[in-house]
């Protein structure tokens, strides 16, 4: 008898004993996570003045910030060599440089040498080239990009499309693809004043040239060796100073002052690009060589004399005849001769000269434009993650691991994405509770989320009694 109370002892001291381990080691539920990042946060400050153009377009455009603004409504004009960009841009995805690389190499045909002939003849933009001449695609989009050489711009067209007329559509089609819709193309160097665009579009060519490493490399050179020349130096003499990277201007009589330049705002480990733009900008005026008068000699008076002979000794003298007077006779005075050149054709010293101090002044107020955006400070509470047990709620910080930044503009708009990570009942300090995507224009930034403190639990006695 004295066995089975015993054993029955036993029994409810063994349930009890698990029912207690039961009680103590039963988890609570999984904390809640509240979190108070903002979905949208807006880029704080005012606007810069931006100094536009008092004539012509301006542009202004920061690609990683999705950052556009312009001068006022626009319509196409002229822009002269801006057109190369676009021609550089066809030929570089037709047949694409790699790094370290030269491209193919490109024979200089008879026509190729013919069309240089010309344009020099016509005081174009050149660089010398010779039928047979052997140079590589790399060469030849230097001398196009940093000397607005026509004939590279001809050759080059040539050698991708096999005539001109079918290259023009390849540079049409891909402006179009850029959404610049207010661009229109004729020839493949930008000197017919048919080749038309605005000072938004030149810049949507211009962002989707610089992603191009090729092409980014060409237009930030100071200077090119160029076969059987020498170095030249880039005509965009900005290049080098006050940040400018790049890219590239123009200039006919009919366009004036072209310029696009670009530099990078940099702030911390951020980069960004910023672009500018400027058309039909004024020019100095043209040299006008003296006016040149030629008058031909004007010849002697020629003179008519009647002579008559004395008579002979003895001789009577016959009747005379009363003499005609004495003529003379003038030639008439030719007209004086003037030699003039018509007025496109004359040199223009410096055609920029007016240009480059407007694109500076606007680059500069572009880039002071661009700010820092500070999304998240290391430690600093974003939420909470709540537990309730014993009648009351117990709450623990939910903190950024890290500091993050973006760069915007005044009056953008940060946007936020949050990911929750489930928490255990007790979850320790420094647990992953999420993660918090903070994006602007195509610039993003992940910041994980973790637990500030260890999130609290009852004690072994708490749970006894209350589980």
């Amino acid at each position: 008898m004295w066995v089975t109370i015993a054993v029955v002892v036993a029994l409810v001291l063994a349930t009890g004993a698990w029912a207690g381990a039961r009680r103590i080691n039963h988890r609570l539920a999984a904390p809640t996570i509240h979190l108070g990042v903002p979905t949208v946060a807006t880029v704080t400050g005012a606007n810069p003045a931006l100094p536009w153009p008092s004539k012509g377009q301006g542009a202004i455009a920061v690609p990683a910030l999705g950052y556009t603004a312009q001068s006022g409504p626009e319509s196409p004009v002229p822009i002269a060599s801006l057109t190369k960009m676009t021609n550089a841009l066809v030929v570089l995805r037709d047949h694409p440089v790699a790094a370290g690389t030269t491209g193919p190499a490109i024979t200089i045909t008879p026509g190729d040498a013919a069309e240089y002939a010309n344009e020099l003849h016509n005081d174009q933009s050149t660089v010398p080239i010779r039928n047979g001449e052997v140079l590589t695609e790399l060469q030849m989009l230097e001398a196009m990009l940093t000397q607005s050489a026509n004939d590279m711009a001809y050759s080059l067209a040539i050698w991708d499309a096999g005539s001109i007329p079918a290259f023009v559509v390849k540079m049409n089609t891909l402006a179009a693809s850029l959404g610049a819709t207010s661009s229109h193309y004729v020839d493949a160097s930008g000197y017919d004043p048919g080749s038309q665009s605005t000072a938004s579009d030149v810049l949507r060519v211009a962002a989707a040239g610089m992603l191009d490493p090729t092409f980014a490399q060409v237009v930030g050179m100071s200077s090119i060796t160029f076969p059987g020349v020498g170095t030249l130096p880039n005509v965009v003499s900005e290049i080098g100073s006050n940040g400018v990277i790049g890219i590239k201007s123009g200039y006919t009589s009919e366009a004036g002052g072209c310029l696009v330049l670009a530099a990078d705002k940099v702030v911390g480990d951020h980069s960004v690009l910023v672009l500018e733009s400027v058309l039909g900008q004024p020019t100095p005026p043209p040299i006008v060589p003296p006016t040149t008068t030629t008058t031909a000699p004007r010849p002697a008076p020629t003179t008519t004399t009647t002579t008559t002979a004395p008579p002979a000794p003895g001789a009577v003298p016959a009747p005379t005849t009363p003499a005609p007077p004495t003529t003379t006779t003038t030639a008439p005075r030719p007209a004086p001769t003037t030699t003039t050149i018509p007025l496109n054709d004359l040199e223009v010293p410096d055609p920029l000269k007016y240009t480059r101090p407007v694109a500076e002044g606007l680059l500069r107020a572009a880039l002071a434009g661009v700010v820092e955006v500070p999304v998240a400070t290391a430690g600093a509470g974003v939420g909470t993650a709540t537990v309730e047990w014993g009648g009351h709620q117990h709450r623990v910080a939910v903190v950024a691991a890290q500091s993050a930044s973006l760069l915007g503009w005044p009056g953008q708009q940060v946007t936020a994405t949050t990911t929750l990570h489930p928490i255990p009942a007790g979850g320790a300090r420094g647990s992953r509770a999420g993660t918090a995507l903070f994006t602007l224009g195509s610039q993003s930034e992940l910041v994980p989320l973790k637990l500030g403190a260890t999130v609290p639990e009852p004690s072994w006695w708490w749970r006894l009694v209350h589980g």
